[in-house]
């Protein structure tokens, strides 16, 4: 893959991104590409992988993409083989990937149930479990950061499932963090609020300033914001740091905050 760029903090390492085609992912695949990591783009659909695949090249950095659905256990395994015959060393993964079907919790199917906590919880933990493997057996100081959501802490209506997949994540972090530390591997988990754009749940400038009234800084957050966090698990000067999750809310899940 890449060589070293001077000045790049991730130069010369590679990292996974699942959900790295569009939105938060794109974003946090983009930050790391930036500090000089080759990128491994997944996403459920071909041509996004490929387009993505371009645009992290762009950047000036190695990228290739593989294609899966992450609802179907399957094709996580699929995946993780398909990546691990093709590289040498994995040093960061990112799951990001992520989503949720609104509904009320009494009105929840099996199949909505099995849909969404495989994608959320199951799909994270079967690469978590690839990627320490690998990053023990090649002595690999590794990085894995985990996406969560301030739902896992001040719930969304509507969301049960979603919200209950994602604590399960922040539990994960906690437990095989506890488990991978002694080998150099460090897991921590940003927990995003609420956001400005998410694939298919953009805001209109009105449910914007809504939303940043009952948040203490005044504003909605960004893809930046959340990569930026990202990102500084993923640097040397954060591996005295594992096991924790961050909420990057804009103060938004304090207990003691009422909105004007």
């Amino acid at each position: 893959m890449t060589s070293q760029q001077p000045g790049n903090r991730l130069a010369g390492r590679t990292a996974l991104v699942t959900g790295s085609t569009r939105g938060l992912g794109r974003t946090i695949a983009e930050w790391l590409a930036r500090e000089g990591a080759d990128v491994i783009v997944t996403g459920r659909d071909e041509p996004d992988v490929q387009a993505s695949v371009e645009a992290i090249r762009d950047l000036g950095v190695d990228s290739f993409g593989a294609a899966a659905d992450l609802s179907k256990p399957s094709q996580i395994h699929g995946l993780a083989s398909a990546i691990f015959d093709r590289i040498d060393r994995l040093d960061i993964l990112v799951n990001n990937a992520g989503m949720s079907i609104i509904e009320d919790c009494w009105d929840v199917s099996d199949e909505h149930w099995d849909y969404q906590m495989n994608v959320n919880l199951r799909a994270p933990y079967i690469l978590s479990q690839y990627a320490i493997q690998h990053m023990i057996e090649q002595k690999i100081p590794g990085r894995i950061v985990n996406i969560s959501t301030i739902g896992a802490h001040r719930t969304h209506g509507d969301r049960a499932v979603y919200n209950i997949g994602k604590a399960g994540v922040e539990m994960m972090t906690s437990a095989m963090a506890f488990e991978v530390a002694s080998h150099g591997i460090t897991i921590n988990c940003v927990a995003p609020g609420a956001m400005a754009d998410r694939p298919g749940q953009e805001l209109t400038p009105e449910e914007r300033e809504r939303i940043a009234r009952g948040i203490p800084v005044g504003r909605v957050g960004t893809g930046d914001d959340i990569a930026s966090a990202v990102t500084y698990f993923c640097l040397p000067e954060s591996s005295f740091i594992t096991g924790e999750t961050l909420l990057v809310t804009g103060g938004h899940e304090s207990k003691l905050w009422e909105p004007s």
